[in-house]
């Protein structure tokens, strides 16, 4: 048994590329040993629960299948969360991430909530976001800052314009007196 790493393979002299592993995308490899092992000249696919060996000479789909329903030593919150992230959700419904917008909503959050932008340097809270988009990354309280601020500017503009709109006079009083 020789085992392989990436793209290649353990035996060099084989110039059967056909079963050279591609890049690794799918999480069901989260699943299975980084290292492919060679059976009679067949990659295959190591669980890491129950060890068994899986072809993967056509894709991950039979290893899917395996964690889902077959291995039986892995937890069922383990088993039911790889079954989530495996869902197929209908394209109509198809989740698009757009940085742009979840940026504005999360100052609209942090500004409601009064949330101290320190918060955001918080070693923890980055790799929560990862887990939800793993795209999305906070440079820290200073990209939420002058976020903020560019969200103050604009609704400050927006406001100007209306009143600048309107038929009607606006009389601001204000009454300025001092304790002694």
């Amino acid at each position: 048994m020789s085992t392989s790493r990436g793209s290649e393979t353990a035996d060099s002299t084989d110039d059967d590329t056909s079963q050279a592993p591609h890049a690794r995308r799918s999480k069901v490899w989260e699943h299975y040993e980084q290292e492919l092992v060679v059976v009679k000249g067949d990659l295959k696919a190591v669980c890491k629960y129950c060890r068994a060996q899986l072809h993967t000479k056509f894709g991950t789909s039979s290893l899917r299948t395996y964690i889902a329903e077959a291995c039986r030593p892995i937890e069922d919150a383990c088993r039911k969360r790889f079954e989530l992230t495996m869902e197929k959700r209908p394209s109509e419904g198809m989740l698009v991430f757009d940085e742009k917008v979840s940026r504005e909503l999360m100052i609209k959050f942090c500004i409601h909530a009064e949330i101290p932008f320190l918060k955001f340097e918080d070693p923890h809270l980055q790799p929560w976001i990862d887990s939800l988009q793993p795209t999305f990354q906070i440079k820290g309280r200073h990209m939420i800052h002058d976020d903020a601020m560019k969200m103050y500017k604009g609704m400050k503009k927006d406001i100007e314009v209306e009143l600048q709109n309107l038929d009607y006079c606006i009389c601001l009083t204000s009454d300025m007196w001092t304790s002694s």
